[in-house]
């Protein structure tokens, strides 16, 4: 048995996350520069304001004010530009990070095998696409740009403390300890409620998905209600997470706080009594309460930081989850033919998308050269099964499958899917132009082999009545277009890939009459000098191929051509007759 890989760890998703920003470490480092020339110069105030108070005043030295208030406002005016300078490097940074780790989520997406998205909900793709992504940058920028300058603040900030007085500095510095040890407990405590909070999200966003997606099924089952009753409990989970991660926040923040200021007020009392008994100015203790603000600000500043992390790191490790799955398709591993006759023999096949729930059962078929191969049977028989093998969607767990006498699996996927053209049931459009879809057949396609597809599928007319033509939008899925001007825009796509193999899973089974002869007189032209598989939902339109395989429950029952199948083959008989029984009716 396969053992589940261990959880990935905080730290380890903070070291993978370390190691992919390494790729922008430029400018990671011209943003710390700036942070830290920025750091430098908060100390001018304080030291300004200790000279006005011990010197400038006491002194009467109106001549130096002018001077030490020039140096005060040059120091907030150099740290404000640069802090221009550094909210654009960071935006920079930020936008380069989050564009190169979805990219690389994508591409790792679709390179997954079919049998990784049966278990994903879209939903939850998207979440990790559109949400996980920059929460997982977040990790890194407010590392950079909050923790590392916090942390350079506090340091300096407790330096510039000892070296003017050690016995303040250690008082004010007291709380430190405490305020660590909170931020390590913290960490501890909240971690695994980001990471149900992240799940919750995601089961929000799968459902709100679902919804819009399946919006006419619900409105004509009038649902309304009863996806809102899902959506609410999807919503209320989320609420009871985030409830849960904002109470140990209400706790962690105040408590932290409430260290800090301890910390100010022992400073105040100290400094006071030691003002009063002459052993320190007054200056020294204005500047002394100003560094405990800038002490304690980044202090505050790392609270937040940690419940960023937190969160930011529960998203890195459903990312590099996808990242890490090594199931990946290597598309190109194999050899490729220089040319294909495009013969095709499935022997001995025995497959199921469960281990333990065979689909297909000892399947053994052939489709010769230029053949028209019909594959019948009843619903859940495994027709499209068939396709989803052939193109390598999925590997048998028993038998061969061969083109031109080579094992499928020697041949690499690339090169096999491009010399199948498969038309689906559903014939599914991207949102977009007509161009746009039919330039997936052949991305180097001029426009006059575009009008040649269209014109080759009975879909030329319908395209030129539009009045953008190939720049017509045809909406999310095709939705803009009827069922039959989908299904001939899918198979122009088809025309345009030019393949030697054609796969049509039940291409008219859901068209009109009109439709379906304008696709038949499509698929006549299509399957011309091509081998061709077809699955066939209305026998009428396969009376004429070559070979028509009947299957049923997942095995090979008969073979033969329509007036041979009628002679020796009950149960296709059968189906013959309820077809043509259909047709006439």
């Amino acid at each position: 048995m396969t053992l589940a890989p261990a959880p990935m760890t905080n730290s380890a998703a903070l070291r993978r996350l370390l190691v992919f920003a390494r790729a922008h470490w430029r400018i990671a480092l011209l943003q710390l520069g700036l942070a830290v020339a920025g750091t430098g110069l908060i100390y001018v105030f304080p030291g300004v304001v200790r000279w006005f108070v011990d010197e400038i005043i006491p002194q009467r030295r109106a001549d130096l004010i002018w001077r030490a208030g020039g140096l005060a406002l040059l120091a907030f005016a150099l740290r404000e530009g640069l802090f221009y300078v550094r909210t654009r490097v960071n935006c920079t940074f930020e936008q380069r990070m989050i564009t190169d780790l979805r990219g690389r989520l994508h591409r790792k997406m679709a390179r997954l095998p079919l049998g990784w998205f049966d278990h994903q909900s879209t939903g939850d793709i998207l979440t990790k696409l559109a949400d996980d992504v920059p929460a997982t940058q977040r990790v890194i920028l407010e590392g950079i740009e909050q923790g590392c300058t916090a942390l350079l603040q506090i340091l300096v900030t407790a330096i510039v403390m000892m070296v003017a007085d050690m016995k303040l500095a250690l008082l004010v510095l007291a709380p430190t300890p405490f305020i660590a040890a909170g931020g390590w407990i913290y960490s501890r405590w909240v971690s695994p409620r980001a990471t149900a909070a992240r799940e919750a999200t995601s089961a929000l966003n799968a459902t709100l998905h679902d919804t819009i997606s399946g919006i006419r099924q619900i409105k004509s089952y009038t649902a309304e209600e009863m996806r809102q009753w899902r959506f609410l409990a999807a919503s209320q989970r989320l609420q009871d997470r985030q409830t849960r991660l904002m109470a140990a926040w209400a706790f962690y923040a105040p408590s932290m706080t409430l260290l800090g200021n301890a910390g100010l007020v022992l400073l105040l009392m100290a400094g006071s009594w030691w003002c009063v008994q002459g052993a320190m100015t007054a200056g020294r203790l204005m500047e002394f309460l100003l560094l405990v603000g800038f002490l304690y600000e980044p202090i505050s500043r790392l609270h937040g930081v940690n419940q960023t992390l937190l969160s930011g790191l529960a998203a890195a490790k459903r990312v590099f989850a996808i990242l890490d799955d090594e199931t990946e398709e290597d598309l190109d591993a194999g050899e490729s033919l220089s040319a294909v006759r495009g013969e095709v023999e499935f022997n001995g096949v025995t497959f199921g998308y469960r281990d333990d729930k065979p689909v297909l059962h000892d399947i053994s078929l052939k489709a010769a050269r230029h053949q028209t191969i019909a594959i019948v049977g009843a619903t859940g028989s495994g027709k499209s099964t068939l396709f989803q093998l052939l193109t390598r969607f999925y590997d048998p767990q028993g038998g061969t499958i061969t083109l031109d006498g080579i094992p499928l699996p020697k041949l690499s996927k690339r090169f096999l899917r491009a010399t199948l053209a498969y038309v689906t049931q559903e014939a599914f459009l991207f949102a977009g132009t007509v161009r746009d879809n039919l330039l997936l057949g052949k991305p180097s396609a001029t426009d006059d082999e575009l009008w040649a597809a269209l014109r080759d599928a009975c879909a030329e007319d319908f395209v030129r009545r539009h009045p953008e033509g190939l720049d017509a939008e045809v909406g999310e899925r095709g939705v803009l277009l009827s069922g039959g001007e989908r299904q001939r825009l899918a198979l122009a796509r088809a025309f345009l890939k030019d393949a030697p193999v054609l796969l049509l899973d039940e291409a008219t089974s859901a068209v009109d009459v009109k439709s379906e002869h304008l696709i038949q007189t499509a698929l006549a032209r299509l399957r011309a000098n091509r081998t061709s598989l077809v699955i066939a939902h209305r026998l009428s339109t396969i009376v004429e191929a070559d070979v028509i395989y009947v299957l049923h429950l997942g095995r090979i029952l008969a073979s033969g051509t329509h007036e041979e199948l009628l002679q020796s083959s009950s149960y296709y008989r059968e189906m013959a007759a309820l077809a043509f029984d259909e047709g006439a009716a």
